[in-house]
């Protein structure tokens, strides 16, 4: 068992998922290679207590499912996976015992699991309140998400044998050029659409990857540390949410970039010269080049200017007060389909208001706005009691997603989003070792 677990946390393991990854994206089988990678997540799941390569088959299965459109019915037929993954799951336990514990934020999820709970209390539906996916979500959302955390804060730690924060950004590199190998496979089975020059080419799944994108890009600037050419990974990152199309994904991503560099020029003295050498000449080739950037990227700058391209989310905004009048105290909960003819919403999807700040509002009201900036400061608070360098990177991906959430569910979907930002501040207190917390002091002295 220590050999297999040895392999499970083996670069081979790695090597492993992403040949898998990358022949289910050329071979077009995605929602096969779902269900396969979830199998092999019961498997690893029974087999270790080490959530480290759990979290690569995650990460690594959200590259490729998020292409799945309208699948909800399609994946039906493969019921007779959930018995297996309950056994598994099972055997985990059994194996490893499960414990839980009170992290810093246990406190503001609890709150918001509670928000989220009697979401639309006086006004909603029964029916609405009731169906699979209100609770589903309600509960993932909510008391889920809660015993997950607290069963992380038992469960993650620091290990001897690896560093989890090198480990950790390797993964979401990977993540990088696995979401690169998706983008062309994309570009190349449409090459047709090409014929007339190169241009962003529509496609649904977009502003999954942007988001995805957006999560793993600060992690390259992290290892840029030691190896500083994974600074050009971080810039190449952001070269790929352009290609994806995605409107939030093009505004936000620039944002996160510029936070990046900043963070690093502050941070990393020894690189210092590099960075603002590497800045300069970016700035002097885009303005070289901005025209062809722009012929480019007209479509998404067309859908970004395009009053009808943005009017379902406009109109989604007042329609989210009005919900937060109807019931202030609690709002109109979050399966509340009553606003479908403005956002018809997929199979087993709710109705999102696509902005955080609305549909924090117009769902959970008082209780949630309440909530929900609790739980924010709580998580402030966390980087600021475990301020390492790792943790700044992970804080600036939960900015990210923060972001992107202002134009899509973002952070309300359970997974992986949530379940991974969830993650993010688990980590910053349980996977510091001695020597992460001594690297940025040694950043900051241009040291090592």
């Amino acid at each position: 068992m220590e050999k297999i677990k040895k392999f499970l946390i083996s670069d081979w393991f790695t090597v492993i998922l992403l040949i898998g990854s990358v022949g289910v994206v050329f071979s077009g089988n995605e929602i096969i290679g779902t269900v396969i990678f979830v199998l092999v997540f019961g498997i690893t799941m029974a087999l270790t207590d080490d959530w480290m390569p759990l979290l690569q088959i995650i990460m690594f299965t959200t590259c490729f499912a998020i292409r799945c459109k309208n699948s909800f019915s399609t994946f039906l037929a493969y019921w007779w996976v959930v018995p297996i993954m309950v056994a598994l799951i099972v055997c985990h336990f059994v194996r490893f015992r499960a414990h839980f514990a009170k992290g810093m934020c246990f406190n503001g999820i609890l709150a918001t699991s509670v928000a989220v709970t009697l979401g639309g209390v006086g006004i909603i539906s029964a029916k609405e309140y009731f169906s699979y996916t209100s609770l589903f979500y309600v509960f993932m959302l909510g008391f889920g998400m809660l015993i997950i955390y607290s069963y992380m804060s038992a469960s993650l730690r620091a290990r001897d044998s690896y560093s989890y924060a090198e480990k950790f950004s390797k993964l979401m590199v990977c993540v990088i050029c696995l979401l690169a190998v998706c983008l062309f496979e994309e570009y190349f089975s449409n090459r047709a659409q090409l014929a007339d020059g190169f241009e962003i080419i529509p496609f649904q799944w977009r502003n999954n990857a942007a988001t995805t994108l957006m999560l793993a890009m600060p992690f390259a600037f992290y290892l840029s540390r030691k190896d500083f050419g994974l600074f050009f990974i971080g810039i190449f990152d952001y070269i790929l949410i352009l290609f994806t199309g995605s409107r939030g994904g093009m505004l936000f991503g620039i944002v996160e970039l510029i936070i990046c560099i900043i963070v690093m020029f502050i941070l990393d003295k020894r690189h210092r010269p590099a960075i603002a050498a590497i800045v300069g000449v970016s700035l002097v080739i885009t303005a070289l080049t901005y025209k062809i950037w722009i012929d480019t990227l007209s479509y998404t700058l067309m859908r970004l200017v395009d009053p009808n391209e943005n009017s379902i989310r406009l109109q989604l905004i007042p329609r989210g007060i009005e919900d937060f009048k109807a019931n202030p105290l609690f709002g109109r909960g979050i399966g509340y389909m009553g606003n479908r003819d403005v956002h018809k919403s997929a199979d087993f999807a709710l109705c999102w208001y696509h902005c955080s700040p609305i549909q924090v509002i117009g769902s959970f009201g008082i209780l949630g706005i309440a909530a929900y900036g609790y739980l924010i400061y709580l998580r402030i608070k966390t980087l600021l009691r475990n301020f390492t360098f790792f943790n700044i990177i992970m804080f600036i991906s939960y900015l990210g997603l923060e972001m992107m959430s202002l134009v899509n569910p973002g952070i309300f979907a359970p997974f992986p989003y949530l379940f991974l930002i969830t993650l993010y501040f688990v980590m910053m207190e349980k996977s510091n070792n001695d020597e992460d917390k001594k690297i940025l002091p040694r950043m900051i002295k241009g040291e090592k």
